[in-house]
């Protein structure tokens, strides 16, 4: 469709489906429209703004960090934060010490750590986002949902 509205109008909002020479490789637009993603594709649900800058706000508060509300996934992703958070609930509550090493070594090692802690403290699997959902910054709404069962359960961890 939007080829065939380009041809005709001269213009699109949407990105073309390209193709390398040999057919095996598509992409939506070109390596510049990279950005432009299709949620319905993708499988992506709305978001929930206000939730998500309520959870934010809550970070904030507990760690005196400056968690950004408008990219939340880029100031997460390493976990630190998020280790400094389940400390302050309850000091005795990470299994590991947080790898104070530069993100990208660090990264995934500081999420896995937050998240054996909380299986630790009695969360299930299904209330707990994936690594690479953060690590990767791909969907901040699982790990929206997972903080928020953390916020419920805070008077709870503290005394475990």
């Amino acid at each position: 469709m939007a080829v065939g509205w380009k041809k005709f109008t001269g213009k699109s909002q949407y990105p073309e489906l390209t193709a390398n020479d040999q057919g095996s490789a598509f992409t939506y637009g070109s390596k510049r429209d990279r950005g432009f993603r299709m949620g319905w594709i993708q499988g992506k649900k709305k978001r929930n703004t206000d939730e998500e800058i309520e959870i934010i706000n809550w970070i904030n508060h507990i760690t005196s960090e400056k968690v950004s509300t408008s990219d939340p996934l880029e100031s997460l992703h390493d976990g630190k934060i998020l280790c400094k958070l389940l400390l302050r609930i309850n000091p005795n509550s990470l299994l590991k010490p947080v790898n104070q090493k530069p993100p990208l070594f660090s990264a995934s090692e500081n999420v896995k750590n937050f998240i054996d802690s909380l299986l630790n403290a009695g969360f299930i699997e299904v209330e707990l986002f994936e690594v690479t959902d953060l690590v990767e910054k791909r969907d901040f709404s699982r790990v929206c949902k997972t903080l928020q069962f953390l916020r419920e359960r805070a008077e709870d961890i503290q005394k475990f």
